[in-house]
């Protein structure tokens, strides 16, 4: 593994001393319940006579019994009452005391995060008996909630089953959160209500933990190496939500991550665990073909270990908390050749011939095929100490630190199939740190401060030695070997501050919010696309390879040269320079309790982000003679110039949210709002001005050569000596993070003996949102047509007549207002007595959008566009987000007996719709093409002589298949395709097919066996989890699918030496989807097998 450069990522003296200055100007003059993510729970009420009289000057104390901290207030002259910045979980007891009535005692009270727990306190007078009652604060009927909210218990986290033990296994229970399966291009992302899971915001502690730079489908710090940012046994709880009309919270699009860490007590905790995976509690292949001999994966284990510990230091003063944890992983990678849809009749002997046609000629070992598993050796430390300064005063500070070392391969499926060493490395270490302080300084007047750091550093790098990647095209699927090419050069280190401070002020029916988030980043990206060259065969790429072939095309990206040498690998240094950037938010708000049972919270929030560097490199040439050249051919830049980042803009969030208790007793709730929210950016967009400004790096593309293996023969042969040249990254001056515009209605229903039921309407709409066009290729299309395809229409752009042929593609970044998503969500629930839980819920979401923003790189989002129009004039479209029917249901139980004994079982019901995806061809039409990727939207001609079919052909020239037989097959595939027959005559439309809808039960066993000493209870658990229950039950039950890059290739398209088209070859590939083969979500059954103690 190389070393990465020294002092990397440092903040300059200048800039980490001006955001300290401005945390303790902030802190001093601002001196909250909610912090950017909260952290607490707060408590309000209204205390009266029993004739409805308010009282002034009631005592309220609020005791944590864990801890003994006490929280104190009076009642005001409206007899309202707030404690804020109260600690989550409980169990609470709250004594209201008032002279000559008698005390009211309420325990057992139970806080969420982010929860406002509103009381009615009527005080009877002075009578011998004391009232004492149990009260369960559930958060539901919650006088602070607007809009669409999920809180995640410490028991529901112990409860649902989880294999990975990483966010997605917990937010499922959102229902309209949609997570990626094992088989997605997007797999664990998590998205919210129809949008990019790359705007929704994660704070832990009240600090950010989002992967900031924006390439973790997880966006979690350290989820590219499949590794969660915190282990579920140091949660107390989590909160998502989706439409907070409080302007305290901010920072997302999608959903708002909020999870707090557990702390001490006054009692010595603890638990002890191991959790174990292997290919014994694992299921055969599953499959539709009944010929397919169903087998077990091959051996694999995954392990985890961990403990954890909490106890008093000073006993009501001082609290520790620390929990370990080390995770061994192998995740398989099974190909399934009887699935490949390729035009080689013996898979499996054509890819043996390939490696050794490697080994041999080449002295290169590509690796394995048939199973290249994926492993994650990964650690995380957290300490956290609690300390109860007074009885105003609460400290808070913790530390994590996380490690992993992952080997990561890409999933096969029936159009591509991959070597072993396509894999690549990618080691990751992160430390955050959180401190928090909560202050209550009297009656009226709280505050809330929190400073976070996190710092990550990710040096990904090659599997093997350096080789080049090749491509063989087998008529609809791929063969792959060779070293990743994004992998070579590729180091991200980043590192961010966070500082929050909240001021409360409470005046009679008015709780005043006056606060701030900022967030600091600092950022080195050491990157090129194509750091190791990539080689394309176009068609019959298997018999081409073996018999000494050419490629078609070849693809490089690389340093441009320094003091006349070209660096590759992590020593290109050109490729990585640092950029800051800063991210304010200034906020005010009002909520008014305008009586007893109707509250309307009103607030104003500015964020202001801005980058505080401009690229080092100056492309002096690019501003003066191509910006002249690009605007003369018809291009508004909205003042874009190579290198330089946009202008400081406010974006202002204005927000209005209401709660109404309309019958005053808790069983009926009203809530909703709209209001602006404007989300986080991926640093990876915005991070192209730096590394692609066309001085730092090239891009040489070309046919005609041979497969080099030496990397000193890319330099001498294929590298780029154009200087400016490359591609580059434009913002437009103007640029906006994105917002939506979102709005909602609910109703909360008790419908008695305990059931509870909500539904909810949200709807959002795209202010701005991001919008690409690659302005170096002409904006009128040629004046020819696709004779292959008689009724093809499509625009045809002519990619290598550029305005400036010293550059590739010189993208240009803007905004849209284009899109929207809806969502209606129904639910249910209701907890009995006996110890069982049950919850269900139905979410429709219905997501369109000009562009999804699907893409790490600003010329690949344009890559990915789908349009028959030309990618520069994209359509609203159904979006890669869309979620549509989603169903969930969880139940539990638990029952103690015999004294000693209790047993728990859980179900997880997750039913939805399939995967959305788009036909498409298989390669390009020519390099005279739509776009210079894979994605030229299908025409579905309206007969059969509508398009022109090649006959297919075997090594030796023999016709296999005739242009005929094609044609037939062709039509009569259209004819009972559902979606295909209804389209005739015109293209596709994007992602408006889906995969078949899934129904997958999880199913959760736990056994205790537990002994009593003294205030100690021993437990030892044995649990077993089963993924994918039904499965188990039966080998057609629990189908889960994916299709790569959610585009499915139907129709090959078949060019001259000259690169043009001549017409098309199809192979009736059956399904158009894969069956997800392997992992904890996927279609084959697998358990998990555990053993914990706990004290």
């Amino acid at each position: 593994m190389k070393n990465s450069p020294p002092n990397t990522v440092l903040f300059s003296t200048r800039k980490y001393a001006s955001f300290l200055l401005l945390g303790a100007f902030l802190f001093l003059m601002n001196s909250a319940l909610h912090a950017q993510g909260s952290t607490s729970s707060r408590l309000t009420g209204v205390v009266t006579d029993e004739a409805g009289e308010v009282l002034l000057g009631a005592t309220i104390q609020a005791t944590h019994t864990p801890t003994g901290f006490e929280y104190a207030t009076v009642s005001n002259e409206e007899g309202l009452f707030t404690l804020n910045n109260v600690k989550v979980g409980g169990p609470y007891t709250i004594v209201v005391k008032y002279i000559g009535f008698a005390d009211d005692v309420q325990n057992g009270v139970f806080l969420n995060l982010g929860q406002t727990l509103s009381l009615k306190i009527a005080l009877k007078e002075n009578v011998s008996q004391l009232d004492e009652v149990v009260l369960t604060a559930g958060g539901l009927f919650d006088g602070n909630r607007t809009g669409a909210e999920t809180k995640i218990s410490q028991e529901d986290i112990d409860k649902i089953p989880t294999g990975d033990r990483s966010f997605a296994d917990y937010l499922r229970l959102t229902p309209q959160a949609s997570v990626g399966n094992s088989g997605a291009n997007n797999s664990g992302a998590i998205s919210f209500a129809g949008i990019n899971n790359r705007f929704n915001s994660i704070f832990i502690d009240g600090a950010v933990n989002n992967d900031v730079f924006g390439l973790a489908n997880s966006g979690t710090n350290g989820g590219q190496a499949g590794i969660s940012p915190i282990s579920p046994d140091a949660l107390e709880q989590i909160q998502v939500v989706l439409a907070p009309y409080d302007v305290t919270l901010g920072g997302f699009a999608g959903g708002g991550i909020n999870a707090v860490t557990r702390s001490g007590t006054n009692t010595f905790e603890g638990s002890a665990y191991f959790f174990n995976r292997n290919e014994k509690l694992a299921g055969k292949t599953p499959t539709d073909d009944p010929d397919v001999e169903r087998t077990r994966l091959d051996p694999f284990s995954s392990k985890t270990y961990g403990f954890r510990l909490g106890g008093p230091i000073i006993k009501n003063k001082l609290f520790f908390f620390v929990n370990t944890e080390i995770q061994r992983d192998e995740i398989p990678r099974p190909f399934i050749a009887a699935d490949y849809n390729g035009n080689s009749t013996d898979i499996l002997g054509d890819l043996e011939a390939i490696r050794n046609k490697l080994i041999n000629d080449f002295g290169y070992d590509p690796g394995g095929f048939n199973d290249n598993p994926q492993t994650i050796d990964g650690e995380k430390f957290l300490l956290k100490l609690d300390w109860n300064i007074n009885e105003k005063h609460k400290l808070s500070a913790r530390h994590s630190y996380v490690k992993a070392e992952t080997q990561i391969q890409p999933t096969p499926n029936s159009n591509n199939v991959f070597f072993g060493n396509t894999g690549y490395i990618f080691p990751s270490t992160t430390n955050s740190t959180a401190i928090e302080l909560k202050s209550n300084f009297s009656n009226t007047v709280s505050n809330n401060f929190i400073l976070g750091r996190t710092k990550v550093l990710d040096d990904r790098d090659i599997l093997g030695d350096p080789f080049p990647q090749v491509q063989l095209n087998d008529g609809p699927a791929t063969v792959i070997f060779g070293t990743d090419n994004f992998s070579f050069s590729n180091i991200v280190d980043q590192e961010v501050f966070t500082l929050t401070n909240n001021l409360n002020l409470y005046k009679g029916k008015h709780t005043i919010t006056l606060g701030t988030h900022n967030e600091l980043f600092t950022i080195k990206n050491l990157f090129t696309i194509f750091s190791t060259p990539r080689y394309l065969y176009f068609f019959d790429g298997i018999n081409r390879f073996l018999n000494d072939d050419d490629p078609n095309l070849f693809l490089f990206g690389h340093e441009q040269p320094e003091n006349g040498n070209i660096r590759l690998g992590d020593e290109a240094e050109k490729l990585g320079p640092s950029f800051s950037a800063l991210q304010m938010a200034f906020y005010a708000q009002d909520e008014i309790q305008m009586n007893p049972n109707f509250k309307l919270t009103v607030g104003l929030r500015a964020d202001i982000p801005m980058f505080l560097d401009d690229a080092p490199l100056n492309n002096t040439d690019f501003n003066t003679t191509t910006v002249g050249l690009i605007e003369d051919a018809g291009y508004d830049l909205k003042g874009a110039r190579a290198g330089q980042t946009p202008k400081t803009q406010i974006l202002w969030s204005p927000r209005v949210g209401f709660n109404w208790d309309p019958t005053g007793d808790k069983t009926t709730q009203i809530r909703g709002g709209f209001g602006v929210f404007t989300s986080r950016v991926p640093f990876v967009w915005p991070g192209g001005i730096f590394i692609r400004n066309g001085l730092n790096s090239a891009f040489s593309i070309g046919g005609g050569q041979p497969i080099f293996s030496n990397p000193q023969d890319w330099v001498d042969n294929l590298a780029s000596t154009v200087s400016p040249g490359g591609d580059v990254d434009l913002f437009v001056e103007d640029y906006k993070y994105p917002q939506i515009l979102r709005s909602s209605l609910a109703i909360d229903k008790n419908l008695g003996n305990g059931f509870n039921a909500t539904l909810e309407a949200t709807y959002s709409k795209t202010l701005n949102n991001l919008d690409v066009k690659n302005v170096n290729i002409a904006q009128q299309p040629l004046d020819t047509t696709l004779t292959a395809i008689g009724g093809d229409n499509r625009a045809i752009f002519d990619l290598s007549d550029q305005i400036d042929s010293r550059y590739t593609d010189i993208i240009l970044v803007d905004n849209t207002n284009k899109g929207y998503t809806f969502n209606i969500t129904g639910q249910v629930s209701k907890s009995w007595t006996n110890g069982l839980d049950a919850s269900a819920s139905y979410s429709f979401t219905r997501a369109d959008a000009l562009f999804d923003g699907r893409g790490f790189i600003n010329g690949t989002n344009w890559d990915n566009i789908l349009s028959p129009a030309g990618n520069n004039f994209p359509s609203v479209g159904r979006s890669t987000f869309d979620a549509a029917s989603r169903i969930t249901a969880f139940v539990s139980y638990k029952k103690e007996y015999g004294g000693n004994f209790a047993t728990g079982i859980s179900l997880f019901y997750n039913g939805q719709s399939g995967q959305p995806y788009t036909y498409v061809y298989s390669a390009p039409f020519s390099d005279v093409s739509n776009n210079a990727g894979y994605n030229d939207l299908l025409y579905v001609p309206a007969n059969q002589n509508d398009i022109t079919f090649i006959d297919q052909t075997d090594g030796d020239g023999n016709v296999t298949v005739t242009a005929a037989q094609q044609a037939a097959a062709f039509d009569s595939f259209i004819s009972n395709n559902d979606y295909l027959s209804g389209r005739r005559g015109q293209f596709v439309e994007q992602n408006r097919v889906r995969t078949p809808f899934e129904h997958v039960i999880d199913l959760k066993v736990v056994q205790d066996f537990f002994i009593r000493s003294g205030q100690t209870k021993h437990n030892l658990q044995v649990s077993l989890d089963i993924f994918n229950f039904t499965n188990m039950l039966n080998k057609d039950w629990g189908r889960r699918y994916f299709v790569g890059g959610n585009t499915f290739p139907l129709l090959t398209s078949v060019i001259d030496d000259n690169d043009a088209l001549q017409g098309f070859q199809f192979n009736d590939p059956g399904d158009t989807f894969d069956i997800v083969q392997a992992g904890t979500n996927s279609a084959r059954w697998n358990a998990q097998f555990g053993i914990r103690y706990s004290f």
